[in-house]
């Protein structure tokens, strides 16, 4: 089996990351010769540590630190791969210099859409002139597919691999509680980064609309830049009583099986991880209405609601909690789009990726 190097800064709470995780361990599994270079661990690190993952720590620097590229280029002398993947624009970026000096083959992953890299231009350019080096583009998503298809030239590689699901782990998941002890009533669910595409406002504010009509709770899961400003909202729209915040945790699914719904009002997405994970969990979705949540999703499989409006998101958290039957007769439908999202379909079409770029077939 060929050797192959992921590059990626972190294995903290994301959904690339978990997804990485995921697929060095399966590949190991299949006899690979699996190796991943990163600036620091995280807890999806524990999923590859016991698997014959080879991790290499390149040094917590941020940006496109020389010491990295450095490191990087010893590193891949060292091991000689035969096959490079990188993972988020900073080792997209890194890796790609790399590749260009040492001859490689260097697949790109593309984790989100275009409007994510709107406010970097700069490194948006930089990223999309060295991929255009890259012997495949590999996108979870038909936006991300599309944005990539614009900038490198036609003959490449542009290919759609959906993300994997890990259906045992999430069957096997020990129930957690929404809600504090002593609460009564339904808790909807909100998991994620709190950066501004997640939308957290849009969710506190339809909580807000409905808090005096209905007895439900708010739970909030996750980490992030904008976790002070959430606080700040919860205070400011008189939520204490109704919202809490609970520190993203690995083992998240056990809520999956206690909450009434979750809800996902992101502005923009890749293919995401947390949506795609209440599907498999049979656990009902209310989402917001962007291409990323139709591609997987259609009104017979969840309730979709125009982004940003936080009244058209009350409205429909009433509709589910109205009507428990509507809710789970959707959320069936939903698992039935992911039956075939298993990490296994997933390695699957990676081996075809990287025979494809080995026999070295562009396009």
């Amino acid at each position: 089996m060929p050797k192959i190097l992921h590059l990626i800064p972190t294995l903290e709470g994301g959904g690339a990351e978990r997804q990485l995780a995921m697929l060095a361990a399966e590949q190991a599994r299949r006899g690979w010769s699996v190796h991943v270079a990163l600036r620091r661990g995280g807890m999806h690190k524990e999923r590859i540590g016991d698997s014959k993952v080879a991790i290499h720590s390149l040094g917590d620097l941020k940006g496109i630190h020389p010491l990295l590229i450095v490191r990087v280029h010893a590193l891949v002398r060292r091991i000689r791969p035969e096959i490079l993947q990188t993972w988020l624009p900073q080792m997209d970026i890194i890796g790609g210099l790399v590749a260009r000096w040492n001859s490689m083959q260097w697949i790109l992953s593309e984790r989100s859409s275009e409007v994510a890299y709107q406010r970097t231009p700069a490194l948006a350019w930089l990223r999309g002139r060295l991929a255009r080096h890259a012997k495949a583009v590999v996108a979870n998503s038909v936006g991300g597919a599309e944005y990539w298809k614009r900038i490198v030239p036609a003959d490449h590689a542009v290919i759609t691999v959906n993300n994997g699901i890990d259906f045992a782990a999430i069957r096997g998941a020990a129930p957690i509680s929404c809600q504090d002890s002593g609460d009564r009533g339904q808790t909807v669910l909100f998991v994620g980064r709190f950066e501004h595409y997640k939308a957290s406002e849009i969710f506190l504010q339809a909580i807000r609309h409905m808090s005096h009509r209905h007895n439900v709770r708010a739970l909030l899961m996750g980490d992030g830049p904008l976790l002070q400003e959430v606080r700040d909202n919860i205070t400011s729209l008189n939520l204490e009583t109704h919202v809490r915040i609970m520190p993203y945790r690995a083992d998240w699914w056990g809520l999956l099986k206690t909450a009434t719904a979750l809800i996902s009002p992101s502005r923009f997405e890749g293919q995401p991880n947390v949506v795609l994970e209440a599907m498999a969990a049979g656990c009902p979705l209310i989402v917001s209405d962007i291409p990323a949540h139709r591609v997987i999703l259609d009104e017979k499989s969840a309730l979709i609601v125009p982004k940003d409006n936080p009244a058209a998101l009350a409205g429909a958290i009433e509709s589910l909690l109205s009507d428990p039957e509507a809710a789970r007769e959707r959320a069936e439908r939903a698992f039935e789009r992911v039956a075939g999202f298993t990490i296994q379909a997933s390695a699957d079409a990676y081996e075809r990726v990287y025979a494809r770029v080995l026999t070295g077939r562009h396009s």
